[in-house]
């Protein structure tokens, strides 16, 4: 069994991840995102469209 100070704790999370990563490229992914999604609509693609506009959606939640 490791000693205590090869443990994590719990309340220091991840070492990657949502707070892992920089807000400018969670506002790239976004941005990329909704650009893509609006150009599937457009050309009829429209449940594809609609499920990449969401996943933007909630790569915008890492903006706040």
């Amino acid at each position: 069994m490791p000693d205590d100070s090869q443990q994590r704790r719990p309340e220091t999370g991840w070492t990657l991840g949502a707070g892992g990563l920089p807000k400018p490229v969670w506002g790239g992914v976004t941005v990329l995102l909704l650009i893509l999604g609006i150009v599937l609509l457009l050309t009829g693609y429209i449940g594809y469209g609609a499920l990449i506009l969401i996943v933007g959606a909630a790569a915008a939640v890492n903006l706040l």
